[in-house]
């Protein structure tokens, strides 16, 4: 492996991807359950189609993120466009969902009755971050 395929950006946009993988298997929203309400009810966030969507993106992610520790040269698809679309896809999947869950008065407050939901907006903004310093790496603007 070449000595600049795993920089700081690549790492950030690793741990951004790893945690929305996490997060799309933890609680995206809960109704009831507590004193002198209905039962709990509560969802995943993978058992969603749009969460779905940021679950494969993040793995595409993951994936590309691998590719330069298995070549010795640069490889053309680790570009900061890439992420960005990728990036782009989770989100575009993250914002549906939460329309989603705002239409129909599921929008977890507080946080601990829909941890997923919170934690992939930290994970995609760590994500962005990572494209961020990747794009400027590319143009030699950092260290």
């Amino acid at each position: 492996m070449n000595q600049s395929s795993a920089t700081r950006g690549h790492w950030l946009i690793a741990i951004g991807a790893i945690a929305v993988v996490g997060a799309v298997f933890l609680q995206w929203w809960q109704v009831g359950g507590g004193p002198g309400e209905l039962p709990e009810r509560s969802g995943l966030g993978i058992s969603d189609g749009r969460v779905l969507l940021m679950f494969i993106a993040a793995a595409a992610t993951l994936l590309l993120v691998t590719l330069p520790f298995a070549s010795e040269r640069p490889i053309g698809i680790d570009h900061p466009l890439t992420y960005v679309a990728l990036l782009a896809v989770m989100i575009i999947g993250y914002l549906l969902r939460l329309v989603d869950l705002v239409q129909h008065n599921l929008l977890p407050w507080p946080p601990q009755h829909g941890l997923g939901v919170w934690l992939a907006a930290v994970a995609m903004a760590l994500f962005a971050r990572g494209v961020f310093e990747v794009y400027e790496e590319r143009n030699g603007r950092l260290y």
